[in-house]
């Protein structure tokens, strides 16, 4: 039974739903049959499915499928490395044989760092070792940041699939070196953006709680009016404001999620109104038996039409979250632009040589894109050195010195947007995030193509709007999701809840290590256009997807090697559609 609930614990980790205890029995069978322990097992199946794009929820159908490709033909290997050592990770040639994922931990991508082993963390740590650093130890327990300005990318690569395609969408792109003469500037849209003198963190509990009432409140009302458009006002079922009104025919009424999966998957529905005298408003419990199929996440704000006969519970019989704001105006692009994307952190967890990033430089300057977009953290505070203050320099200074390599690197005709991030030693940790501050002025003056962007941002590029964020949404939706949706790309669909909110940050609670004030988020993480490109950097598999006719994007993170291109062309007699764009993610 301990093992039964330790897989259980490990596939939720992974963010997979397991929907019978007989998927648990099958797998533990599986494990006994070919001596393979469970937290092995589940690093087995996520890199199965990602190689055969399959869904991450285990069936029956999936698992034997799994066995026959994977644990029949490595099962001498794996008994063979079982006998030697059985705490020791997958053996490394499998994990190098893998179609999207390059030697980092398999586990590290969907965010479960918990469980990893002390063993497993030296063997990544030794695959992502470079040559210069294993030749002076000294040198290593001494590193500077100077050795950003010194490093030679080259001597640093071990990349083997370097180059390589991992998605590509859209028409083919013959070449990505820049063809014509064409520029284009880089604007802030009309969006509203967190000023760089935001105060944050004065936060009053009762002006927190009118804010996020407001906010369920003027969402649910916009969702009661899209649904009854949606049915074309066939029918016009009686609302209420209380979602504990007992009744026992069909209302409507709205709220906010509120999902407790430690306890069996329960989900509340927070209303949006309070009563005189009480500090918190009403909830109550939602019964879907009713429904075919659901998706919901704490922090979404969702109508339901459901009967509640007794008082205490909420039985749906529909759901309606799909809040989608209009689409922006299409674009006055004159001619091809491409555009490079690439999210931090940029350097790898054993060193500060950012290695990566400058590799992507040399790309850039090869190539000379027209827009080059990087999305923080650059001087991540959870890495090794940061935490151990081996940084000679202020933190301040090591990412000026960046920034001035990137700049040096790259061609006026390039505009390189910098975007934020909470996660830098050097800069502010509140969500919504203003831009990055540079104090020294020479470095703006001298580089006018050069934008700082706060976190979220839209981009304007000739009214080609691009909304980005550096925060890890799809994953923090992910890991408060509760859904009975078959068949169904699930990527998609975390990507989808932030379009259907139309807000870069739409879960409540906010995860853990992120500090959001809830003034800032109300106000600036709310958009009232649909952009037409949507970036949303995430440690899950990288993708490029169009939901409800926008292009969403992951290109995962840079000290993987990996970054996103975007080929944009122009509207055709006024007409825009995200066949418009073509995306890659490769490695660099």
């Amino acid at each position: 039974m301990e093992e039964k609930q330790s897989l259980s614990k490990l596939f939720q980790d992974l963010g997979c739903k397991v929907k019978s205890d007989v998927i648990l029995d099958k797998c533990l069978g599986l494990c006994d049959s070919y001596n393979v322990d469970v937290e092995k097992f589940t690093e087995m199946w996520l890199t199965f499915c990602i190689n055969n794009n399959d869904d991450i929820d285990p069936t029956l159908e999936s698992l034997i499928k799994m066995e026959n490709i994977i644990l029949k033909n490595k099962s001498h290997d794996i008994s063979k490395e079982n006998n030697t050592n059985q705490k020791q990770t997958v053996d490394k040639e499998f994990i190098e044989s893998t179609s999207f994922l390059d030697s980092d931990d398999i586990l590290s991508i969907y965010g479960c760092t918990d469980h990893l082993s002390p063993k497993r963390a030296r063997e990544t740590s030794e695959i992502e070792t470079e040559p210069d650093t294993q030749t002076n130890k000294e040198t290593v327990s001494k590193c500077s940041f100077s050795s950003v300005e010194n490093s030679n990318p080259q001597s640093h690569r071990t990349i083997t699939d370097t180059k390589k395609v991992l998605i590509s969408f859209g028409q083919a792109v013959a070449s990505w070196k820049r063809a014509e003469d064409y520029n284009v500037e880089v604007t802030k849209s009309n969006f509203a953006h967190v000023p760089n003198d935001a105060r944050y963190m004065y936060e009053i509990l009762s002006k927190q709680g009118r804010l996020l009432t407001f906010v369920c409140y003027t969402m649910g009302t916009k969702l009661l009016k899209l649904w009854s458009t949606a049915n074309n006002n066939v029918t016009e079922l009686r609302y209420v404001r209380n979602v504990r009104t007992v009744s026992q025919t069909n209302f409507r009424t709205v709220g906010r999620i509120i999902t407790k999966k430690e306890s069996t998957n329960t989900v509340l529905l927070e209303g949006c109104t309070r009563r005189n005298g009480v500090s918190a408003a009403d909830t109550i419990e939602l019964d879907f038996r009713n429904l075919k199929q659901y998706s919901v996440f704490s922090g979404q704000i969702v109508a339901v039409e459901a009967t509640n006969p007794v008082g205490d519970t909420l039985y749906v019989k529909e759901i309606f979250a799909k809040g989608y704001v209009p689409f922006a105006p299409t674009p006055t692009i004159q001619s091809r632009i491409n555009i490079f994307v690439a999210a931090g952190p940029f350097t790898v967890s054993n060193n500060m040589h950012y290695a990566p990033l400058w590799t992507l430089m040399e790309k850039v300057a090869a190539d000379e894109p027209h827009v080059l977009i990087l999305i923080g953290p650059f001087l991540e505070y959870t890495h090794p050195e940061i935490q151990d203050n081996l940084i000679k320099d202020t933190y301040q200074e090591a990412f000026e010195k960046i920034l001035i390599r990137i700049m040096e690197t790259v061609r006026n005709n390039t505009y390189v947007v910098i975007v934020a991030s909470n996660r830098d030693a050097h800069h502010e940790p509140v969500f919504p995030t203003p831009s990055y501050s540079v104090f020294n002025r020479k470095l703006l003056q001298n580089y006018q193509n050069l934008k700082l962007m706060p976190d979220p941002c839209i981009l304007d590029v000739a009214d080609l709007k691009i909304g980005v964020t550096s925060i890890d949404v799809i994953k923090h939706i992910s890991k408060e999701e509760v859904s009975n949706i078959s068949g169904m790309d699930r990527l998609s669909r975390l990507a989808d809840h932030v379009l259907a909110q139309n807000c870069f940050y739409p879960v409540y609670p906010p995860s853990e290590d992120l500090n959001v004030d809830t003034e800032l988020w109300e106000s600036y993480t709310f958009f009232d256009q649909q952009p037409h490109l949507l970036i949303l950097p995430s440690d899950m598999r990288c993708y490029c997807k169009i939901i409800n006719e926008c292009v969403t994007l992951n290109p995962e993170r840079m000290h993987k090697h990996t970054y996103a291109r975007l080929s944009v062309k122009p509207s055709l007699n006024g007409i825009w559609s995200s066949d418009n764009i073509t995306c890659e993610i490769a490695k660099v």
